[in-house]
């Protein structure tokens, strides 16, 4: 039997007593990819958050890999090895690619041209056709979103 990298186990979050999702099962299995549909309040991004350590549980489980967490954080949640993608990009505008991709990892790397060429052969590995020189603000919604995701898979 296969264990689910992550697991949500009658997960419920309430705001002011007012349920936004309540007794959620949920699994996903390695190699699997779930679509989440529905109705504006249906509770998608409210379970999306609480996987991404953005909102708490108010009851209920979540599991990694069979082992119980609570992420408080998204700092947290990134250190399990869980990273959200949200709709609105939450990228620097007025820095380049290469920058927002290494965020936080700048002492990594002691040349802005390293940031640039470690980002041009990340980027190549995703096949993300994406200028890592570029400044963000100047890219377009659809390249953005590719930066967001290329900054979630690599941390």
């Amino acid at each position: 039997m296969t264990v689910p990298i992550v697991e949500l186990r009658r997960a419920t979050k309430k705001y002011a007593g007012v349920p936004a999702i309540e007794d959620v099962d949920f699994a996903l299995l390695p190699g699997e990819i779930h679509t989440l549909v529905g109705e504006n309040g249906a509770g998608k991004s409210t379970l999306t958050k609480v996987m991404a350590g953005v909102v708490p549980l108010t009851s209920g489980q979540m599991l990694i890999e069979g082992r119980e967490v609570r992420p408080e954080t998204p700092v947290q949640a990134l250190h399990l090895g869980i990273a959200m993608v949200f709709q609105e990009t939450s990228l620097v505008p007025t820095i380049t690619v290469a920058q927002n991709l290494f965020l936080g990892q700048e002492r990594f790397f002691n040349r802005l041209r390293g940031i640039y060429i470690a980002a041009q052969q990340f980027l190549q590995t995703l096949q993300f056709d994406v200028d890592p020189t570029a400044t963000v603000s100047l890219l377009g919604a659809a390249k953005k979103q590719m930066v967001e995701i290329a900054r979630a898979v690599l941390h």
